[in-house]
């Protein structure tokens, strides 16, 4: 059995237009220790994540927990959501996802659709899967590419769901092989 925790970003500033380079508010930074306390007792072996700074920020402390490095991987970035990968404004994003999940193929002005960001992240998985099988491995993602590679496995994982996801969100997913056996939301410590 390989384990994996899918584990969304905390919360990030819309203030900066680089995807890449886009980091946590303060909050989310406060909201990422989370994330660590839950983590610390589960005897991780391995630490993934996408190349933005958010995500990596967020698993950052656990991973220093079990003096692990991370390990980039390129696919497990979010959903281009314009052609140049910038920011866009809070107020479009969701109308624009909507689509997105009601039409798979769907793209404007250059984005990537929905079937082209569920494809890379379900083949980044497997892969992860494939090539380190029976270890605990933490995945730090994002909101809609995590939705996209829970949908793969369940439709019932749509867009209402990605709606009530948090920042930090955290799933555990137990696999045999590469054949999905159990899939559980993970109730994370909350800290003010």
């Amino acid at each position: 059995m390989t384990t994996i925790y899918l584990a969304r970003h905390a919360e990030s500033p819309k203030t900066d237009l680089n995807e890449w380079k886009r980091g946590l508010t303060d909050a989310g930074l406060i909201a990422a220790q989370s994330v660590t306390t839950y983590l610390k007792d589960e005897k991780i072996d391995l630490f993934f994540s996408s190349p933005y700074q958010r995500s990596l920020l967020t698993i950052e402390g656990a991973a220093r927990c079990f003096g692990k490095e991370i390990l980039i991987e390129e696919d497990l970035r979010e959903c281009a959501f314009s052609g140049q990968h910038q920011t866009i404004p809070q107020a479009d994003i969701y109308p624009l996802v909507r689509q997105m999940f009601a039409n798979h193929a769907f793209s404007r002005d250059g984005s990537e659709t929905f079937q082209s960001c569920q494809h890379r992240g379900v083949q980044a998985l497997t892969s992860i899967l494939q090539n380190h099988p029976g270890k605990r491995i933490v995945i730090g993602t994002h909101g809609l590419i995590m939705t996209a590679i829970l949908n793969y496995f369940d439709p019932k994982y749509d867009f209402d769901f990605l709606l009530q996801t948090t920042k930090p969100d955290m799933y555990q997913l137990t696999f045999t092989g590469t054949e999905l056996v159990n899939l559980s939301r993970i109730k994370l410590p909350t800290y003010d």
